[in-house]
């Protein structure tokens, strides 16, 4: 590290005395109403539930220069299990330089300083500049997460989307003429007649979920019964962080006023999958003509039992109608959830999250492939983003 008692610019690893300049970073960069109390008090809560290191901060670095915060890159520490071993690694989040000093070192400096304290380091970005920087310090880009839309209320998408757009690249030749046909206005709701009823019909053949298997919904999920979930079937699932009940209280939020809702699959007793929901915005994205989109951001089950998996899906795109949802999306790294996503009726559209990961001391039991990463939405916050 740095000497910062020497240096006007430097790099460090947060520090109660750069409190009020981290401060003061966020309300320009983030959160205008940002306090050094609500700063001090996410970053011990953070602490609280540090499953790398319990009780220790979540590593921060910052770029300060002149007593000024001036870049800022943090952690998600988790549990990365590969080849039957846990090891430690950390998401790189909040990556952010101020934008009157952008264009210079202080992204490289920051991520220099970060990987070499950190051995496995982990990243899902969409901007091409973070990607060029990553791979200076030598991330490997894996590839692109898929993303699957499944629409729910096809009349609304239609009449304010253009799928084309979105580069939608497997449409079925009934969801193509109807999306020709909503190109004019009057005829949406014929077209999402025809859309809403050719996808039912092929979910219906193809996905059917397996009997036997029973659904529950809200923080039940997320208790005592995801550890056995977990203990379960976290061998069978690649490459992947930590889904143990700690992580998933911490990571998401299902009471009434939060943005997540969960809900699980039970057989004989015992939960076998467990879905999180992120709920749409009330307004709709703006980026997607306003439709509400519910965002399917994580999934746990054994891909071996595709009973599960369908019915999971099945559930999720009944509890995404209850919130007024136009949509489900989810993006989906591991080779076992596209052909269920495609059996349930998902469409597959191009993708924008980059997984890089820089392993240096081989931790990772050569999982090189993006099929072999159990990474969905839901992993570094990469839901909050579409």
């Amino acid at each position: 590290m740095v000497d910062a008692t020497r240096r006007s610019a430097f790099v460090t690893r947060f520090k109660p005395q750069y409190l009020d300049s981290l401060t003061e970073f966020f309300r320009d960069l983030w959160d205008p109403l940002a306090t050094p109390e609500s700063v001090a008090n996410a970053r011990a809560q953070d602490a609280a539930q540090n499953v790398v290191n319990p009780g220790e901060e979540f590593p921060t670095y910052l770029f300060v220069q002149q007593g000024r915060v001036l870049g800022h890159l943090t952690t998600i520490p988790v549990r990365l299990r590969s080849g039957g071993v846990d090891r430690a690694a950390y998401w790189l989040i909040g990556f952010m330089v101020h934008p009157q000093h952008r264009n210079g070192p202080i992204g490289f400096l920051l991520l220099k300083q970060a990987v070499s304290d950190l051995e496995v380091t982990l990243s899902l970005t969409v901007q091409q500049a973070t990607i060029r920087l990553l791979t200076a310090v030598n991330f490997r880009e894996l590839g692109i997460l898929p993303n699957y839309l499944r629409p729910l209320r096809p009349s609304r998408i239609l009449s304010k989307l253009d799928p084309e757009a979105l580069g939608l690249s497997v449409l079925s030749p009934v969801v193509r003429i109807a999306t020709r046909a909503a190109r004019v206005p009057i005829a949406a709701g014929a077209a999402g007649l025809v859309v809403g009823t050719g996808l039912g019909v092929w979910a219906a053949v193809n996905g059917r979920p397996g009997r036997g298997v029973r659904e529950h919904y809200g923080a039940y999920a997320l208790g005592a019964s995801a550890d056995a979930l977990w203990s379960d079937c976290r061998d069978r699932l690649g490459c992947v962080a930590a889904r143990d009940s700690a992580y998933l209280r911490w990571r998401y939020d299902v009471s009434s006023a939060g943005s997540y809702r969960s809900l699980s699959i039970t057989e004989d007793g015992a939960m076998r999958g467990l879905a999180v929901i992120r709920v749409p915005r009330a307004i709709g994205d703006p980026r997607l003509g306003g439709i509400r989109v519910a965002t399917l951001s994580d999934l746990i089950y054994d891909p071996a039992r595709v009973d599960v998996g369908l019915a999971l899906l099945a559930r999720a795109e009944r509890a995404a109608r209850r919130m007024d949802a136009d949509a489900l999306l989810t993006s989906a790294a591991h080779h076992a959830h596209g052909p269920l996503l495609k059996r349930r009726g998902f469409l597959r559209f191009a993708g924008n999250l980059h997984l890089l990961v820089r392993d240096e001391v081989g931790a990772l039991s050569g999982r090189t492939t993006l099929g072999e990463w159990w990474v969905m939405r839901g992993d570094m916050n990469a839901d909050m983003v579409f």
